[in-house]
């Protein structure tokens, strides 16, 4: 048997506006949407690796998410750590530095992270 990570999966207030934030900050694409009467799928993903993002808006959900303690992320690499930082902070998603590991989060705009991390060399 052989299995294959395939996505995960984050709920969010405003689809739209969470495709524009991943679209914009991690160059992420939308693969597919399917609409049902309850929800809203989308799957974000891009032509570098087959892992996708599968975003769901609830339609009769009350409010933000309790996101909790738990540091649940997601993690993106960067050729060029530096551009992306710099990007990302004037963008106004930059979220904190972790230098002993070389890497920094941003945030998406229901309260995700992710980190981005160095292309190894």
């Amino acid at each position: 048997m052989t299995l294959k990570m395939e996505h995960n999966c984050i709920c969010v207030t405003d689809l739209d506006r969470t495709i524009r934030f991943y679209e914009e900050a991690l160059q992420l694409t939308v693969r597919r949407r399917k609409s049902a009467d309850d929800r809203e799928i989308v799957f974000l993903g891009s032509d570098l690796v087959p892992h996708q993002i599968e975003v769901i808006q609830m339609k009769d959900h009350p409010g933000p998410y309790e996101l909790g303690e738990n540091p649940t992320h997601l993690a993106f690499r960067a050729d060029d750590i530096d551009a992306a930082r710099e990007f990302h902070t004037k963008m106004g998603c930059f979220h904190h530095d972790l230098p002993a590991f070389g890497v920094y989060f941003i945030q998406d705009p229901d309260g995700y992270l992710c980190e981005i991390m160095p292309t190894r060399r």
